[in-house]
């Protein structure tokens, strides 16, 4: 860490964070399956904690206020490693609410921050920086799906989960070194709803709706298309990180180079070719698996091309953690009405592979929301909110 600029510390906590995510969070869903659980269960346990997360992020706010921004996002990530000890006693209700109920304040904490951070740390080359955290984030896609189903399957969920619980607290060094984040004085509740960005609350709505089928459905269509095997599912994400790495550098450049808009035509078109793979291969595990390699790479395309222009609005706003604050309730709300949405439809046809289905309806808000408009900028915030 020594010598390392704001961004690269930044970085490297991401990094840090993401090989818990992929080496145990990225399993959740899988392991909710193997304790039980159906998949249209699992999909209203998803919609359940996203609620739970929107309203208790009302609550992180006032924690905000008292830690900061850096303290908070610390505080973030080191409460989502404690998820996994009420995580390995789920079949019990009562730890399970409160697994829920960690994981939803964690992540009311921690996300918000994050990309408030994001926003404001960097931004001179912004399409070379997301192409370097997108690919970050598939290189230990590659790695933690890979340790992480070795782990869950040769010595059980106590081992998986604790080596990832140990890897998010280790996250929160490289943060211990970084400077106050410069995301604008922190809102109080009714500024944060008066000043909320309409366009960025939309955005992120569309997005969560998407990846209710993409982020939260699809792993656990795909376990479930593998016979459930922990080492195959590991595998099969691991391949798939590869494929994103390339793709998310490739694309960074390109929105730096001014060709977003070129670009978003080009991640929709490959979005819809990507649902329609998911909804149609998952009888066959090496179908799915071709599948699941051909959506990472249409998401290494498309997250440079969204976040773009999310961090743009949000470092314009002048208030980056107010402007996250209120978008991202947009995700919750899209996220949780897709995963019910997605409940409802398995549990009427029995078809587990179109739990994907409806999440396609987010293209088209990606693309309208995301489209460059000559009006499309964040509108400046009052003085009193701006950071001193």
């Amino acid at each position: 860490m020594p010598g390392l600029n704001p961004f690269g510390l930044l970085t490297f906590h991401f990094g840090l964070y993401q090989l818990s995510v992929a080496l145990a969070g990225g399993f959740v869903g899988a392991y909710m399956l193997k304790l039980g659980f159906s998949l249209p269960a699992a999909l209203v346990l998803y919609a359940a904690l996203l609620v739970v997360r929107f309203g208790l992020r009302f609550l992180a706010l006032g924690v905000v206020r008292r830690l900061g921004l850096r303290g908070a996002m610390m505080a973030g990530a080191a409460l989502a490693a404690l998820q996994f000890l009420p995580l390995m006693l789920a079949d019990i209700p009562a730890w399970l609410l409160a697994w829920l109920l960690v994981v939803s304040l964690a992540e009311s904490l921690y996300w918000p921050v994050y990309h408030s951070a994001a926003a404001v740390i960097g931004g001179a080359s912004r399409g070379r920086e997301l192409g370097i955290r997108t690919a970050v984030g598939a290189l230990v896609g590659v790695l933690g799906p890979l340790v992480g189903g070795m782990l869950l399957s040769r010595f059980g969920p106590a081992a998986g989960f604790g080596v990832a619980g140990l890897l998010a607290l280790l996250s929160v060094l490289p943060l211990m070194r970084l400077p106050e984040i410069p995301a604008g004085r922190i809102p109080d509740l009714r500024q944060s709803m008066r000043l909320a960005d309409r366009a960025a609350i939309a955005t992120f709505a569309a997005d969560g709706w998407m990846a209710s089928g993409l982020a939260i459905a699809w792993p656990m269509v795909l376990f479930l298309a593998l016979g459930s095997h922990y080492e195959a599912f590991g595998v099969a994400n691991a391949a798939a990180g590869l494929v994103g790495a390339a793709t998310g550098i490739a694309c960074g450049r390109a929105v730096d180079r001014g060709e977003r808009d070129r670009y978003l035509v080009l991640v929709c078109v490959a979005l819809a070719m990507s649902f329609m793979l998911r909804v149609g291969v998952s009888w066959s595990p090496l179908a799915a698996t071709m599948a699941n390699a051909t959506g990472a790479a249409v998401m290494g395309l498309y997250v440079p091309v969204l976040m773009s222009v999310v961090y743009d609005r949000a470092k314009r706003s002048g208030a980056a953690y107010g402007f996250h604050f209120s978008a991202e309730a947009g995700w919750d709300i899209g996220a949780a009405s897709g995963c019910l949405v997605a409940a409802l439809l398995t549990w009427g046809t029995g078809l587990p592979s179109l739990a994907v289905l409806p999440a396609a309806l987010g293209i088209v808000g990606i693309y309208c929301c995301v489209r460059s408009r000559p009006a499309a900028v964040a509108p400046a915030l009052p003085p009193r909110i701006r950071a001193a």
